[in-house]
């Protein structure tokens, strides 16, 4: 049996500029960090006394004699993928629901490339597990959306990625103090809109848009988090959701909306929607004598998080490389 947790994100500045329509022409700048909320992944190859049957536990369960009858695509071709053969035993927990625009998809596939390459014995790195399930999800089930997720997921930390017009990434630690780590890990809220939308479709709608200005903003981002001044940051991240909100009319929703005001008459420095849109959380930047107003408001719906800077690993057996 191995375990693999695979860490879930938030993305600061940069979002959506990491599709390839964009990219392809004009690179990515992404800044983000992961947390500590997580997709956990176990799987075995059954002993040979038991069923010669698949089992494969996630919000539904299924045994099947055939990997190509399982009915979840992403697991369905990430085992094909690495050539399943041996009936296997595989089951997935997550820390939050799914379509929640944590990156919990790109997490999952993650963690599964990550779980098969350890059972079958086969060296890892980060750089291949990130491009596997890159190409898993993008070329294999054609799903619409970036590949920032798979990256931050692979790698973990507080982090830049650039991402060159040829699709070759790289990723760099964001050059900041343990202090200002610390206070802005402390001023983020994330904030629960309850709702859940066709995660699909609003990828869909980000493709061949420009998306120029958000790369600007990146970068212009880049300096302020450099000069540590988490209200200019708060400030250009709801400057960037403004222009992301133009990309398509179901990037947000009147709910969603009327949510970002009251969050900032509450006194944000900044909010934004995290993911392609239309669900999951809102983010937003605050003083510590904001943020007890907001935790107050809201308390029902806050996750409450740290950051995590491991990435995708193996927790069981203890003691395994990465």
């Amino acid at each position: 049996m191995i375990i693999v947790k695979s860490p879930l994100r938030i993305s600061f500045f940069g979002g959506s500029t990491d599709y390839e329509s964009f990219y392809k022409k004009h690179g990515s700048f992404i800044i983000g960090t992961t947390i500590d909320k997580y997709i956990w992944l176990s799987a075995r190859y059954r002993p040979k006394i038991l069923p010669k049957e698949h089992f494969i536990g996630y919000s539904k369960a299924e045994v099947v004699s055939s990997i190509n009858d399982i009915q979840n695509p992403l697991i369905r071709e990430t085992l094909r993928h690495h050539g399943v053969r041996t009936p296997i035993d595989f089951t997935s927990l997550a820390d939050v629901p799914s379509r929640t625009g944590l990156g919990g998809s790109s997490s999952f596939c993650v963690g599964m490339v990550h779980l098969m390459k350890k059972l079958d014995g086969k060296p890892v790195n980060k750089k291949d597990i990130a491009k596997t399930a890159i190409h898993i999800e993008r070329n294999i089930l054609k799903d619409s959306g970036g590949i920032q997720d798979q990256i931050w997921a692979a790698y973990g930390g507080l982090n830049t990625i650039t991402i060159k017009k040829n699709g070759d990434f790289a990723v760099k630690a964001l050059p900041v103090s343990e202090k200002f780590k610390r206070e802005l890990e402390d001023s983020i809220v994330l904030i629960y809109t309850n709702d859940q939308r066709d995660q699909d479709a609003i990828a869909r709608s980000h493709e061949k848009k420009d998306k120029k200005k958000i790369l600007e903003l990146a970068h212009r981002a880049y300096k302020a988090f450099l000069r540590e001044d988490i209200e200019e940051i708060g400030s250009l991240m709801l400057e960037a959701w403004e222009e992301k909100r133009k990309i398509s009319r179901i990037i947000s929703t009147k709910k969603i909306d009327e949510m970002a005001e009251k969050v900032m008459g509450i006194g944000a420095y900044g909010v934004k929607l995290l993911g392609s849109g239309g669900c999951g959380f809102l983010m937003a930047l605050f003083s510590p004598a904001g943020k007890k107003k907001i935790q107050k408001e809201f308390k029902e719906d806050i996750l409450e998080f740290r950051f995590e800077n491991r990435g995708t690993e193996v927790v069981y057996p203890v003691n395994s490389d990465v």
